[in-house]
């Protein structure tokens, strides 16, 4: 029930709603890079993320990876399937061993029925998730792959909590493939961009760490 209350989606709920929820959670480990559904399996549930890390992700015809999503603890996934029939719109797949907890939709579209305050709460959680699908279709269609990285960086801050100005420290906490999955580009863009952003002076790149070294000209990119 800790967990369940940790969650956007949850936070808010009083203690009886929430173990009326935990009652209904099944918990299932996945290992490294297994499949948690593929697009087109039948959708009957969503899930939470209780430890671990996941991409939720759609492929070109040519195969190609667009990263949709990456999930960390405590964040839920696939919830839109519980208002409507079908199948699962996108892969998901986890990036370490992972632990999930899964809500079954039967189960839970009675309970929301029997307790609409749940509902009104899941309403809010999927009104946000339009709008990060929004901005990302945004991103990937109007936005160079500098702009876009630049965008990344400035939004993980603020998600962290850490002022964006001088001296800002930032560990990727994903692998730099699949953050340039994430931003619609190939892995050998993704490194020349970030290497123009070092030589440029505006941060300085050892492995997984980014430091901000001119914080003011790094985010004036942003509006150009």
């Amino acid at each position: 029930m800790d967990l369940l209350r940790k969650t956007p989606l949850f936070a808010t709920l009083p203690d009886d709603e929430l173990r009326r929820i935990a009652d209904l959670a099944v918990s299932r480990r996945f290992a490294k890079k297994e499949a948690v559904f593929r697009e087109g399996n039948r959708a009957d549930g969503f899930f939470v993320v209780a430890s671990g890390k996941v991409k939720v992700f759609k492929l070109s015809g040519e195969g190609k990876e667009q990263i949709l999503h990456v999930l960390d603890a405590g964040q839920t996934f696939a919830e839109a399937v519980i208002f409507e029939e079908g199948v699962y719109p996108a892969h998901a797949e986890t990036l370490a061993d992972t632990e999930l907890l899964f809500l079954p939709k039967r189960q839970f579209v009675d309970l929301l029925e029997r307790r609409p305050k749940v509902a009104i709460r899941m309403l809010a959680s999927l009104s946000r998730w339009l709008k990060r699908m929004t901005d990302l279709v945004e991103s990937l269609s109007l936005k160079d792959v500098e702009t876009r990285l630049v965008f990344y960086l400035s939004e993980e801050l603020k998600a962290r909590g850490i002022p964006a100005k001088d001296g800002a420290e930032l560990e990727l906490a994903i692998g730099k493939n699949v953050l340039a999955s994430r931003l619609g580009t190939v892995p050998e863009t993704f490194s020349r961009t970030l290497k123009k952003l070092q030589d440029d002076g505006l941060i300085d790149v050892r492995g997984k760490r980014i430091r901000i070294l001119s914080a003011g000209s790094l985010f004036s990119l942003l509006s150009r």
